[in-house]
């Protein structure tokens, strides 16, 4: 029975690990993110999502590349992983690679047309990439998967362009 018990010790520290570099990534504290990130890992090295988070510290910390190898990593390992699709999208557009950044977030909206977040972070592509029509269409799509994203579209500055148009104020009005 205590085998049965330590077993999940590894797995839980890895999930502890995984938050805590969320929180710090999210208060951009990415050196303190990937840090927790690679703590993660150590612990349990099956942990997918720990790699694709680790991606996005590597690009916030200006290596880019290294996220994108990364994530291409991940996708051979796991091709329908449709984070490791979009954090390859994200880390890509950072180096201006936009065609190649486009088919990989169209290849994780493709493996996951319901996942608010992956639509979510289309949208914000389509926003710096200065395409109205295609950011509206995808923020769209994801306040209609999961309405409490508008409070995060009201303040993201990949919207600012667009943040006095019409359409953007209707979209991101908070709803009761």
């Amino acid at each position: 029975m205590k085998d049965d018990v330590n077993a999940g010790a590894p797995r839980f520290r890895a999930l502890t690990y995984l938050e805590q570099g969320k929180h710090c990534y999210n208060n951009r504290r990415f050196e303190e993110a990937l840090a927790a990130f690679d703590k993660a890992l150590a612990a349990d090295a099956t942990l997918t999502r720990g790699y694709t988070a680790r991606a996005h510290a590597l690009a916030a910390l200006g290596r880019a590349e290294e996220a994108v190898a990364l994530c291409d990593e991940v996708i051979a390992r796991e091709p329908d992983f449709p984070f490791a699709h979009s954090t390859r999208g994200s880390a890509l557009q950072t180096l201006g690679r936009t065609a190649e950044a486009q088919r990989a977030y169209e290849q994780a909206v493709a493996l996951a047309p319901e996942d608010a977040l992956i639509n979510y972070n289309f949208a914000c592509f389509w926003a710096l990439a200065g395409d109205e029509e295609s950011c509206r269409k995808y923020l769209a799509r994801t306040l209609e998967l999961d309405p409490r994203r508008n409070s995060m579209a009201a303040v993201d500055l990949d919207f600012a362009a667009f943040r006095d148009r019409g359409w953007f104020q209707e979209l991101v009005a908070f709803r009761r």
